[in-house]
């Protein structure tokens, strides 16, 4: 029997096997290296050539070696079924968390493997000890998902929400600290903190604001989901006691797993968001019962991890803030042209937007789609909304330059 309706695999591709030479990794790879980006790109990354991705803001390409180690964990886990789901992996996905912890600097005692961000931050948001007339202070660059949480928390009568409109193009750090220390009332029981935002990029000094928070008895909780794998921090320096995470953006594993991180003494406290009567109060176990897991999203996760720690997170970094400023460099001073990201690289990384005068975020992508092949995409961001604009370490000088191009011939 042909089954025509399937997709051939075979063609989905160059899956040859790559061998991992350390080699490739050293010595190199200034943030306008090209030669050393393009070898990385080529011999590591399989993206396609019919149009240029600026969109990797969504979830990042797996390089080579974690796709034919995520290929590999797939058949074994299929063959095996459900003697090595019930035997092998338990073993496994513990070594696994161990490694994960260990590469955010946490005990494994603080973290649990979750889907993605958004599960990991519901489970801390609903979790969380409100007492009546608890508010949360949050704005308009933090996650969609994350502020309709608290708000059917709010529609519950469980709390009281406070938004603000959080400035586009801060100066410093210092500026935002006191942004949200302007906006704390006696009421203030949780801030929610955007570590980089999906909308603008921008990056919030989580450890000064978490610090001011702490000296007025306030908790931070911290969606990390772009912070991971794109800018460097420490995760327990963050001051953060709550903290979601993804591991399919920045870090390059396959979709399907991300972290939340608990300080070890507020777990205690926090009530689960599935069910579960089997786990200690103070363990973080009691708020992973999710039933059945991907075993092999999860067994790739060390993977993934490697390959990054290979390239390096300073030189990530790095390379994406310069990819970044080639392209908002040549439109700064367009007149039609709104950057809408603060572009010093403490306060975005690969992450930046623009708007154009009269144009919507829909037409600006569609035309750079359709008769470029640049994909990007537009964010919500009050009436006008913006367009996102998010390289990846595959991307090329010249594939930002031509999207700076096409805007400037668009508004010629």
């Amino acid at each position: 029997m042909l089954f025509t309706g399937l997709p051939v695999l075979t063609k989905a591709g160059d899956l040859s096997m790559v061998n991992v030479e350390p080699n490739d990794f050293s010595g190199e790879g200034a943030p306008d290296d090209e030669k050393f980006w393009k070898r990385i790109a080529r011999k590591y990354y399989d993206v396609s050539t019919d149009y240029i991705n600026l969109e990797n803001g969504y979830y990042g390409v797996q390089p080579k070696p974690v796709l034919q180690a995520f290929q590999k964990n797939m058949i074994v886990a299929n063959k095996e079924a459900s003697r090595f789901a019930r035997q092998d992996y338990p073993g496994i996905a513990k070594k696994v968390k161990q490694e994960l912890a260990d590469f955010l600097e946490v005990s494994e005692d603080e973290i649990i493997i979750t889907r993605n961000a958004t599960e990991a931050l519901n489970i801390a948001i609903q979790g969380y000890p409100f007492k009546a007339g608890d508010e949360v202070l949050l704005n308009q660059l933090d996650y969609f998902s994350m502020i309709e949480a608290f708000r059917m928390l709010e529609k519950r009568g469980q709390i009281g929400v406070k938004a603000f409109d959080m400035p586009l193009l801060p100066a410093t750090e210092d500026e935002i600290v006191d942004i949200y220390r302007k906006q704390i009332t006696e009421k203030t029981r949780v801030i929610l903190l955007t570590h980089v935002s999906n909308i603008n990029g921008l990056i919030v000094p989580v450890a000064k604001i978490a610090a001011m928070a702490r000296e007025k008895g306030i908790d931070t909780i911290t969606d990390s989901a772009h912070a991971l794998g794109q800018i460097k921090f420490n995760l327990p320096q963050l001051g953060s006691h709550f903290v979601g995470l993804n591991l399919h953006k920045w870090i390059g594993n396959p979709i399907g797993a991300g972290v939340l991180y608990i300080k070890k003494e507020r777990i205690k406290e926090m009530k689960p968001l599935f069910g579960d009567v089997n786990h200690r109060e103070e363990s973080i176990d009691k708020l992973a019962h999710f039933g059945t897991t991907p075993f092999a999203v999860i067994m790739t996760i060390p993977d993934s991890l490697a390959f990054h720690r290979m390239l390096g997170i300073e030189r990530i970094q790095q390379r994406l803030h310069y990819l970044k400023m080639i392209w908002t460099d040549a439109l700064r001073d367009m007149p039609a042209v709104e950057l809408v990201t603060p572009t010093a690289p403490n306060l975005s990384g690969a992450i930046a937007s623009f708007r154009l005068a009269n144009k919507t975020a829909t037409e600006i992508a569609e035309y750079l789609n359709t008769q470029h092949q640049i994909f990007t995409v537009g964010r919500v961001l009050g009436k006008q909304s913006c367009v996102r604009v998010t390289p990846s370490v595959y991307n090329t000088a010249d594939d930002v330059k031509k999207m700076a191009a096409a805007v400037k011939a668009y508004i010629a």
